[in-house]
């Protein structure tokens, strides 16, 4: 017997909530709440594999739920949503433990990637998925990709060299792994010798590095989906502006009208240039909120052990 994963979706917007029930609950277990107290009582009394949190809520809102879950110490997967396109109030929901940031309106195709990819089984089912290791300390260029191949598989990437690396082979074993430096390139096919290595250089060709990555994928996974057209352009640029910039100055900068642009972005990407500069930019921010929680973490130690 299958065990289906469970989903809890909090949103004040029933219409919203009869939405979730009718796209996921062909593959997962659906609750809902309408409201962060309600989602608490949930949380507190079953375990929930991911929660998909509205960000504005009357009384506690989404950002009040993730403080509460950190003092409370329950742990899951939680997607921030919010119907406004507000990247401070997503760095805020990062700092403070959500695991992803969705834009309403989504696409159905991206909700469910990101629903697979916090809740797949290491154990098991991940191994199904293509899976790429990117290791670089340009934070363009590894959010850039990180994001785009998330349409395509697993992804683990790191802004630290060959350690870092180091550490995610010793417990997963990729399709491919992409980094910047010859050097840490080098150091992994040594530790590693039947992982393809993609170099991206300095002056990197994005198209040709998206072949050379969805080639490695193709060896071990069928049909995996190219790259193409506009697109590659798309997420050079975006990955050079650190997704600083938007979905406007994207389509002027690769020639393309916007509503051209749009169309085929969306059926290869499966969600809006808007998100993908959104989350590039989330994602390359996430090494610095992991310092700063560290820092706040061993504050707060320091600070209690003086008491």
């Amino acid at each position: 017997m299958t065990i289906r994963r469970v989903v809890l979706a909090v949103d004040d917007d029933p219409r919203v909530l009869d939405a979730y029930q009718a796209i996921l609950e062909s593959r997962y277990e659906v609750l809902t709440a309408p409201d962060g107290r309600a989602a608490l009582e949930i949380l507190q009394a079953r375990t929930v594999d991911l929660v998909l949190l509205d960000m504005l809520m009357p009384g506690l809102s989404g950002l009040g739920v993730l403080e509460a879950l950190k003092r409370l110490g329950i742990e899951t997967n939680v997607v921030m949503v919010s119907g406004m396109n507000d990247t401070l109030s997503a760095l805020e929901a990062l700092r403070l433990g959500a695991s992803d940031y969705l834009s309403k309106p989504f696409d159905v195709g991206h909700l469910h990637q990101v629903i697979r990819r916090l809740t797949e089984d290491d154990a098991a089912g991940s191994r199904g998925l293509p899976h790429a290791l990117i290791v670089s300390d340009d934070a363009g260029l590894r959010a850039g990709l990180a994001v785009a191949l998330r349409t395509r598989g697993r992804v683990d990437a790191v802004a630290e060299t060959q350690e870092a690396a180091l550490a995610v082979l010793a417990r997963t074993r990729p399709d491919v792994v992409v980094t910047s430096d010859e050097a840490v390139a080098a150091e992994i096919r040594a530790h590693s010798s039947a992982v393809p290595v993609v170099v991206a250089a300095r002056r990197v060709d994005f198209e040709a590095l998206l072949r050379a990555i969805v080639d490695a994928f193709a060896a071990h996974h069928a049909d995996v989906r190219p790259f193409a057209g506009p697109v590659p352009r798309v997420l050079a640029y975006v990955a050079a502006q650190c997704g600083r910039t938007s979905a406007e100055t994207v389509a002027a900068t690769v020639g393309v009208s916007p509503g051209r642009l749009a169309r085929v972005f969306a059926e290869q990407m499966e969600m809006t240039v808007t998100e993908y500069v959104t989350h590039v930019r989330l994602e390359a921010a996430r090494p610095r909120l992991a310092k700063m929680l560290r820092r706040h973490a061993f504050s707060v130690a320091a600070s209690y052990r003086a008491r």
